[in-house]
């Protein structure tokens, strides 16, 4: 089956709320009378997605798949869902810890879910070849093969929500970053007391970065894995292999992001520079229309910051 798509890439998370996507900041039935109330909304939301996953994991392709001339009146990725993505990933940064990393595991969870479809339509595929070859006298076979126009909404849109994610978490730590090299620099000429109470902080704050870091490995993992199922099925994906830029490009994007921050060997581990280099390369094997742009980007990386040059020549 072929269509419009119903989720293009926006310019902007804030463009979700203009058509053709009409989504709210919160749903209708979003609580948030207290503090106890709008955590309960939250945790509502999310087991919306993880509802949404373990459904995808069972049945893989065949969600997306309906019979030519019926409607889709149960789709996965319905509004619900999307309306449900949104108000996390609008809000992920002032969650609560532990909520946000149910967040992003179920959202890696689902971007997994759905590579994972993607590379094996197993009877989809065999149902759809059979329907062909009755057809079509026989003329076809496995790279006639095309998903729905509802699956590819749903990658596009797991893997936009995802890239959010990973945007905001990496600008969050570059700021980071920032501050706390203005605070030591200021406080570098001060005695050591309260010695207890930053012994305190300073494993609070250990915490945080242990659980910042798996988060950034997480999504890293999952937006690799994705760039890496829409490279090697893109005739799977698209027909004739005609890329949708917009969506190819995603994982570039945030790679780029990444490598700014891997400015030594911990820093590269922690960033994910490696998966970065990955997603950046399979981008250009799966859409080499986008080179000139990759490029562009590289070249204004090596501009800006010293540490690209040698992860430039890796690739």
């Amino acid at each position: 089956m072929s269509g419009s798509p119903t989720f293009p890439i926006p310019a902007s998370l804030q463009e979700l709320e203009s058509a053709p996507y009409n989504l709210l900041p919160y749903p209708n039935d979003f609580e948030d009378d207290d503090e106890a109330a709008r955590a309960e909304s939250f945790h509502k939301l999310i087991r919306v997605v993880e509802a949404g996953n373990r459904s995808l994991i069972s049945n893989g392709l065949g969600l997306f798949e309906v019979p030519d001339g019926e409607e889709d009146l149960d789709a996965w990725n319905d509004t619900e869902r999307i309306q449900a993505l949104y108000t996390l990933v609008r809000k992920s940064d002032s969650l609560a810890p532990a909520t946000r990393t149910r967040l992003v595991k179920a959202l890696c969870d689902a971007v997994h879910g759905l590579s994972e479809a993607l590379a094996n339509p197993g009877a989809v595929m065999a149902q759809t070849q059979q329907s062909n070859d009755g057809e079509e006298g026989g003329v076809g076979g496995a790279n006639s093969f095309v998903v729905s126009q509802s699956f590819r909404d749903a990658m596009a849109c797991h893997i936009y929500m995802l890239f959010t994610v990973m945007f905001l978490t990496e600008s969050k730590e570059k700021l980071g970053k920032s501050l706390n090299a203005g605070t030591s620099s200021s406080s570098s000429g001060r005695g050591g007391s309260k010695s207890k109470s930053k012994s305190s902080k300073s494993k609070g704050q250990n915490t945080e970065v242990e659980d910042l870091a798996a988060s950034r490995a997480a999504c890293a993992e999952a937006m690799h894995h994705a760039s890496l199922a829409m490279s090697e099925h893109k005739s799977r994906l698209w027909r004739r292999g005609v890329v949708d830029e917009a969506i190819v490009g995603l994982p570039c994007r945030i790679a780029y992001q990444m490598l700014e921050s891997s400015t030594g060997v911990i820093a590269r581990k922690a960033s994910s520079g490696d998966a970065a280099l990955q997603m950046i390369a399979a981008t250009v094997d799966s859409a080499p229309c986008l080179l000139n742009t990759v490029v562009a980007a590289l070249v204004d990386l090596l501009h800006t910051y010293d540490h690209i040059a040698p992860l430039v020549a890796e690739l």
